[in-house]
């Protein structure tokens, strides 16, 4: 009797061993669209969801839609048809891809947002602590300016994306109660090259005492200095005429701007962090456990004197991309 209880103890145990086993391998498929492979912090993006995911030996693939709102949003319908059991998405228009998130919520499959919020239903939104950036870069222009006459200039991308409106928002904070800065104007633009370049000038032209610029990302940055060159204000810092100039992202050109002189500070940002814990907020819940609705990831200021420490710490997701 005794042997025989051993041996279904035995087998019991096996049994279990086996099922967890079987639970621990569970694998999952994933997507990830992104707006395009064409910006190096979608790469970097990218790298970061397909690494986490691995970890966890789930089936991850990368929609690239190539900036393109109506492929985007067919690639992520097409992606609901074939049963794809979680989705994080970057949008290229958040208000845009709404019926979308209305379509996996139906399916039950969770959608986390990267850097932009989504309008609908989403699990969570993985993103830079927006409001603290603008807050942060509107703080340090302060410094820098001291005691002199501000005159500020914020350029954004479309105001359906939330990193626009909460960077604008928390530089905007910060230099409320300074009574020697005014904001001249304020451009959202549609994060194109020749909008951005004809809006920039033409506030220079019209107020040529504007001294700052605040641009909400790295990406309409080349825009914007070449708006400063062609109007004859572009002088790097510690010259006679320099405008203060602030950015967000930390891509190649940004980082480069930043080594020569041209602008004050961009805030590096940490892409690949962004996707790897959207992975992990769809492992969490596939666990069955609890997701913070909002996931905030910090980056670091970079300026000339600390470029090349964050460099060498590999904090900078834009270096490689940098023109020599």
């Amino acid at each position: 009797m005794k042997k025989i209880v051993a041996l279904l103890c035995a087998t019991l145990l096996l049994l279990s061993l086996c099922v967890g086993a079987m639970a621990e391998a569970t694998s999952y498929k994933v997507v990830y669209s992104i707006p395009g492979l064409s910006a190096p912090i979608w790469t970097a993006a990218s790298e970061g969801f397909k690494a986490k995911a691995a970890e966890y030996g789930w089936d991850a693939e990368i929609l690239d839609p190539n900036d393109n709102l109506e492929s985007q949003i067919s690639q992520i319908e097409n992606a609901l048809t074939r049963g794809v059991q979680g989705i994080v998405i970057t949008p290229i228009d958040g208000d845009a891809v709404s019926t979308l998130m209305g379509d996996a919520a139906s399916s039950s499959v969770p959608v986390i947002a990267i850097d932009r919020q989504v309008t609908g239903t989403s699990l969570a939104t993985v993103e830079a602590d927006n409001l603290l950036i603008g807050k942060q870069m509107g703080e340090m222009y302060l410094e820098t300016l001291g005691d002199k006459e501000g005159k500020v200039l914020i350029v954004g991308g479309p105001l359906s994306s939330s990193a626009t409106v909460n960077r604008t928002e928390g530089f905007k904070s910060a230099i409320k109660d300074a009574s020697n800065v005014t904001i001249v104007a304020e451009s959202a633009t549609e994060m194109d090259a020749e909008v951005v370049l004809a809006a920039v000038t033409n506030y220079l032209q019209a107020n040529p005492d504007i001294n700052c610029i605040f641009s909400c990302t790295d990406y309409i940055l080349p825009s914007v200095m070449t708006a400063l060159e062609e109007s004859g204000k572009l002088f790097p810092m510690g010259q006679d005429g320099h405008v203060n100039v602030y950015s967000v992202d930390g891509d190649g050109f940004g980082l480069g701007q930043v080594v020569n002189g041209n602008i004050d500070a961009t805030y590096g940002l940490d892409p690949f962090a962004w996707a790897a814990s959207a992975v992990e907020a769809l492992k969490t819940y596939f666990d069955g456990g609890v997701v913070e609705p909002s996931i905030l990831i910090t980056g670091n200021i970079v300026t000339s004197e600390n470029f090349e420490d964050l460099k060498a710490a590999g904090a900078l997701w834009g270096a490689g991309s940098m023109e020599q």
